[in-house]
């Protein structure tokens, strides 16, 4: 459902909403008596009840829902009725009053208790459809953000099935080079080796999440390969945590901040290294990555890689995660933070 789709439902449901508040007034009053205060009233009884959906809808539900936050939902719920009686008492009893002279409520009727007990129905009624819209906004989406995942697994899968000739064909050709280089230069035999895992990994590996592990030692083989390339002259320090569960995170997500600081960055200054450290803090990963580059380059990826992780990391876990990329003077910073699975 797109935007303009869901402001057009909207629009139906709220005159639908207002014709049943009309009619069940002329049907249960028979007649409407002073239409100028009957209509005064009601529209502003309608502003009030748009405006306590739309914070239900727009602000709490969004950020309580996806995340499970119940207990947060319970009390910003509890808050929306006495938001609701309190502002319809300042509206009708005190603004209203002074305009047309007439009380909605006998005086008797406006003790605090009786009032806002009185007013829960109202304000309930509203919320439980503000919820009930939000639901099934919330539901469509994850239905067409589940549907485009397998689309792009089925994808995936279809572009690996067309390439499966070639990575044997490699992966044969470098374990001959591995054989043979074996006896003669053991250094060289080790990258290969590492060369083949990775090619292996990434050709192989469709599942969305694998082990910490084997990702943390695709990267590992990365950077080793990369300082063979430099000869040396590639300085980084990194360091990566200790850990003994099978923690899991999505494939290939953190080598595209490795590649980006090795794109970008500047390699071979050795007071200037690039920072990379990786932790785990209460089953969230910590990953962070910083590094100098040339004034005159543009490190602007807003447009390429960063769009497709930030899309991928929602489809993935909602809005349970953070993702920083900044640049302060001639330093670039990342940092991500999310939830690892078991």
């Amino acid at each position: 459902m797109n935007k303009k789709q869901e402001i057009h439902y909207h629009i139906i449901f709220w005159v639908l909403f207002l014709l049943m508040e009309v009619f069940s007034d002329i049907v249960f009053k028979n007649a409407i008596e002073k239409p100028n205060e009957y209509l005064l009233h009601n529209l502003e009884f309608l502003v009030l009840q748009m405006g306590i959906f739309y914070l239900v809808y727009l602000k709490i539900a969004p950020v309580t829902i996806p995340v499970k936050k119940w207990t947060y939902l319970i009390l910003a719920l509890i808050l929306c009725i006495l938001l609701f009686a309190g502002l319809r008492y300042v509206l009708e009893e005190i603004v209203l009053f002074k305009i047309t002279g007439f009380h909605n409520y006998y005086p008797n009727s406006l003790r605090p208790l009786f009032y806002i007990f009185d007013n829960s129905y109202y304000a309930f009624r509203i919320i439980l459809l503000s919820l009930v819209f939000y639901f099934v906004k919330h539901q469509l989406k994850v239905n067409q953000q589940y549907n485009e995942l397998k689309l792009q697994k089925k994808q995936a899968e279809l572009q690996v099935l067309k390439s499966q000739l070639s990575p044997h064909f490699l992966f044969n050709t470098l374990n001959s080079f591995y054989a043979d280089a074996l006896d003669v230069n053991s250094k060289l035999s080790d990258d290969i080796l590492k060369l083949s895992e990775m090619l292996r990994y990434v050709t192989y590996q469709n599942e969305e999440f694998v082990l910490l592990k084997d990702e943390l030692n695709f990267l590992n083989n990365y950077i080793i390969l990369f300082k063979r390339r430099f000869e040396g002259s590639l300085y980084i320090k990194n360091s990566y945590p200790e850990f003994t569960k099978p923690y899991k995170v999505p494939t290939l997500l953190l080598i595209h901040f490795v590649e980006n600081a090795f794109k970008h960055g500047v390699l071979n200054d050795v007071k200037n290294p690039i920072q990379l450290h990786i932790e785990i803090i209460k089953e969230q990963l910590i990953f962070k990555i910083e590094n100098t580059f040339k004034p005159q380059d543009n490190y602007d990826e807003k447009g390429i890689g960063y769009k497709n992780i930030t899309q991928r990391l929602q489809l993935m876990f909602g809005k349970n995660y953070q993702l920083e990329h900044f640049q302060k003077e001639n330093k670039y910073f990342v940092e991500l933070q999310l939830p690892l699975k078991k």
